[in-house]
């Protein structure tokens, strides 16, 4: 018997032994942020340690996955201004909106959302799904026959429904009332 238990424990050590150990751990895992970034360098001392892998039946590799791994794709909010109204900064920041974000499962390989403002039927935004980053800037364009400027901005972001719109200052009701009294001026 007791040569039984000493067998047993031996092989359980040598099985501990034998097993590689790896790091576990998410990106997007709140008690322990910045822990699994991209890179471990040579000298980074993370607060996470290896973890023994012997609980996977002849695991060989430790697998690092990088990008988006959910089940299901980014989702964004998708709308037009010149459709919807509910789709204007105003009125989607609202409690009681009836948009919300949803799935990009149309778009192939979509992992940003993208919020652009620009003459669409009149001053608007549009919010999509995309599968590139488009970047974040802005631009002052004018259309051919027109008078005036207007700003034209891209906001490109990569977590679920960030291409709302940012809450509005006082600054941005100034400006827009401003825009819609120069309008009205300047067509009359």
């Amino acid at each position: 018997m007791n040569i039984l238990v000493c067998f047993l424990t031996l092989l359980a050590v040598f099985r501990t032994v034998a097993s590689i150990r790896c790091y576990v751990c998410n990106a997007t895992d709140t008690s322990s942020p910045f822990q699994c970034g991209e890179l471990f360098e040579r000298y980074d001392t993370p607060d996470i340690e290896p973890q023994d892998c012997s609980d996977v039946h002849g695991a060989q590799y430790c697998v690092k996955h990088i990008g988006r791994f959910e089940v299901g794709a980014i989702s964004c909010y998708q709308c037009s201004s010149a459709e919807t109204m509910d789709c204007s900064d105003l009125m989607i920041n609202q409690p009681d909106s009836p948009l919300q974000p949803m799935p990009c499962d149309s778009v192939h390989d979509a992992e940003f959302c993208v919020k652009s403002t620009a003459l669409y039927g009149g001053i608007g935004a549009k919010r999509f799904c995309s599968s590139k980053d488009l970047g974040n800037y802005c631009n002052y364009v004018q259309n051919v026959g027109d008078r005036m400027e207007y700003r034209s901005c891209i906001f490109t972001c990569s977590t679920d429904g960030c291409n709302l719109s940012s809450t509005l200052r006082s600054s941005h009701v100034f400006i827009a009332i401003s825009t819609v009294i120069s309008l009205v001026l300047f067509l009359a």
